[in-house]
């Protein structure tokens, strides 16, 4: 059987540009192009480009460890408009005193946006780092506090 051939497509959306990876089953990946744009908030994400668009639920292949699969897949069920802490994640994927290597996941996360990593913030209510730079994640927050959410994941 012939690997699936691949799929490159730009994503707009409130926290810029991001440049999707995968192929027409599945997405793999997700790289920021660009900074992050100034101006308005308010408008809405482009719809999931094609091929992955086309289907109701985004499938995703990940590849990582055991622990940052788990992260990961936590990640999806933290609600559009919620933050949690990094203890409240390590929490969630029961290992409380691991909150290091939670964080260590989180920044591993192969898909901002999509694994929504900007969701987790510090245990002091302070935003963290991100990926994708700290004002991205602000705005991320904040677009999503007031007007998103992003696709289904499976």
């Amino acid at each position: 059987m012939r690997p699936a051939a691949p799929h490159r497509a730009l994503w707009q959306g409130p926290w810029g540009t991001l440049l999707l990876i995968g192929n027409a089953r599945v997405l793999v990946a997700a790289r920021f192009q660009g900074g992050c744009p100034a101006g308005d908030t308010a408008s809405p994400p482009d719809p999931l480009p094609a091929p992955w668009g086309l289907h109701p639920t985004l499938r995703l292949a990940l590849t990582g460890t055991d622990f940052q699969l788990a992260v990961w897949r936590s990640l999806t069920r933290i609600a559009s408009g919620e933050c949690v802490s990094y203890s409240e994640l390590a929490a969630a994927v029961d290992r409380p005193r691991a909150v290091r290597a939670v964080a260590s996941a989180v920044a591993a996360n192969p898909l901002p946006v999509v694994l929504p990593c900007h969701r987790v913030i510090r245990r002091d209510g302070g935003h963290g780092g991100y990926i994708g730079g700290a004002s991205r994640k602000r705005r991320l927050i904040h677009w999503e506090t007031n007007h998103g959410s992003h696709p289904r994941c499976s």
